[in-house]
């Protein structure tokens, strides 16, 4: 391809609503435009990176028996009532009206399209195991589309459905898959972690996300580098659950006269509870005002964690300042309070908290986050060392993009949608289920935060859109006479080549080059013609070599 005939050139600046590395390299370098936020064309260098990405995707599905359908985007409304997912998922559905005043949605996933599907196909126990998959766009209305093609709200994704007589068949499968889908990210060039994840919206079992460090990650991740093991942090904080009765109910609001002491010791025994059972407030002076920050009574707020998350200097309240607010030392709470809180994930599944009433001597009793009070968001704010538990070195936290994600579905669906299976006794039984996802558009987002430096994207060899790029340098003719003729003799040789004929200038040619991140850069001037070479350079590395022509090819 000649760069003077490509559609989707380079841009000097990139957008100024580019809030992301990728948003802005993958839009200033000609791969990608935005229509809207979370809606991006795909311009011919974009969409050939990501016919590589999809057939990597394809390869190591069909590697592990995975057979490619097709399925349609349009659904009618009444199947998603049917799983409860039309109430569940409201808030990111797409709906439309067609003929008739039919309702129908856009598919944000196809649960509730493959499931039936596989009713009518699958009748014996001789139909499974069977997996299907397919790489399409997805619809999302989501709230927050941001990051350029990381949260989109029209994106490309593989989903892939695995159907089995029972769990232990499932569970041979899945961890197939979880080593197919590391293959994946590993043939793409990331350094993926099998992370513990929550099921969301699609199971209430653990999910197993596939996080990739980038700091424009919106996951908090718990990483060892010895073994790889990797948490989601609000999975990790949850095991903090077993310090209270798995079958404790919510208990009602309850307002009591306490004329206590203001520390948590003299708190937690006057009410006769563990220490962890209050509900500690903290207040802290900000720039912008105040903020409460709430965590388990046996905890410390790391104020050092708390400034690096808030990206500025903060400081306990005054007295002074208490008084401004309404506040009362050693009886505050989150509970009617006009100030903003955010909470340690350690009180997030506590119930039945005691904490202050913002009264003197008064305290509540079964407060609980969520009914009683609300807080902006959930951090990890202690300065608790948590320690891998599979081979106990200690766990970083690691900004992270989730670039996969597998769950374990079970009956849930075959129950919905009445799909069952005749086993070898003739027994009517239920089909049980496996989920698997990449979101093809956004793992070429994540690749680009992974692998880019101050000058542009650095492709790793695998998906770029091309093995090299042929740059001619000055506008002699004998100079691109003899670029022509590479050009010719590698494209002969199935090389695929970018080649920047234009007559622009040496600056110019060489930051594009940079800035598109092709492997290898080709250099031809009048110097290097009369050497016989070509000047040489990898993406990735700062040196340049001058390789006789001939041996060019070899070096590819």
């Amino acid at each position: 391809m000649k760069y003077s005939q490509l559609f989707g050139k380079t841009k000097l600046e990139a957008p100024a609503d580019a809030d992301s590395v990728n948003a802005k390299l993958l839009t200033q370098a000609g791969f990608v435009d935005r229509l809207i936020a979370g809606v991006y064309t795909f311009l011919p260098l974009g969409l050939r990176v990501l016919k590589k990405i999809n057939e990597i995707i394809r390869e190591e599905m069909n590697a592990v028996g995975g057979q490619e359908i097709a399925m349609p985007s349009l659904h009618p409304r009444e199947i998603w009532q049917q799983t409860g997912r039309d109430k569940t998922m409201d808030p990111i559905l797409y709906r439309t009206k067609g003929a008739g005043d039919r309702d129908f949605v856009f598919g944000p996933s196809h649960e509730e399209i493959v499931t039936p599907l596989a009713a009518k196909y699958v009748q014996s126990y001789k139909d499974l195991p069977v997996a299907l998959y397919q790489i399409q766009t997805k619809f999302r209305n989501e709230p927050r589309a941001k990051s350029g093609i990381l949260r989109g709200r029209e994106f490309g994704m593989k989903d892939m459905y695995s159907f089995h007589t029972d769990d232990a068949d499932l569970d041979k499968y899945y961890e197939v898959v979880k080593t197919a889908y590391l293959k994946v990210f590993t043939r793409c060039g990331l350094d993926a972690y099998v992370s513990e994840a929550s099921g969301g919206a699609f199971t209430d079992k653990y999910s197993h996300e596939f996080a990739v460090r980038t700091q424009a990650g919106e996951d908090t991740m718990l990483l060892c580098e010895k073994c790889k093991y990797a948490q989601n942090i609000e999975i990790a904080e949850a095991k903090f659950d077993d310090l209270q009765p798995a079958d404790e109910e919510e208990a009602p609001l309850k307002k009591v006269n306490a004329p206590r002491g203001i520390t948590i010791p003299e708190n937690a025994a006057f009410h006769k509870v563990p220490e962890w059972k209050i509900l500690k407030t903290v207040v802290y002076k900000l720039k912008g005002g105040f903020l409460g920050v709430c965590i388990r009574g046996d905890l410390k707020v790391s104020q050092k964690r708390l400034e690096s998350i808030l990206k500025e200097k903060v400081r306990v309240a005054t007295k002074e300042e208490f008084v401004e607010n309404g506040l009362i030392m050693g009886f505050i709470s989150p509970i009617g309070i006009n100030i903003p809180f955010i909470a340690d994930h350690s009180i997030k599944h506590i119930k039945n908290f005691v904490t202050g009433a913002n009264e003197l001597n008064e305290d509540y009793l079964n407060a609980n986050v969520g009914r009683d009070f609300v807080v902006r968001e959930f951090m990890h704010l202690t300065d608790l060392e948590l320690v891998c538990p599979k081979c106990g070195n200690k766990l970083s936290e690691e900004k992270a993009v989730e670039a996969g994600n597998i769950f374990k579905l079970g009956t849930k669906y075959s129950k919905d949608c009445n799909l069952y299976f005749t086993d070898k006794e003739g027994k009517k039984q239920i089909v049980t289920m496996g989920c698997y996802g990449i979101g093809n558009t956004r793992l070429l987002g994540t690749i680009v935060e992974a692998c880019h430096d101050e000058h542009g994207i650095i492709w790793p060899k695998a998906v770029a859109p091309f093995a090299a790029h042929l740059v001619t340098l000055g506008g002699d003719e004998k100079v691109q006479e003899e670029a022509q003729k590479l050009y010719d003799y590698l494209r002969e040789n199935d090389i695929d080549v970018l080649f920047d004929d234009r007559d622009e200038s040496t600056g110019k040619k060489l930051n594009d080059a940079d800035l598109i991140g092709i492997p290898v850069r080709l250099i031809i001037s009048k110097k290097t013609i009369e050497k016989k070479c070509v000047e040489v350079k990898r993406r990735d590395s700062k040196e340049a070599d001058l390789v006789p022509v001939n041996d060019v090819l070899k070096f590819i």
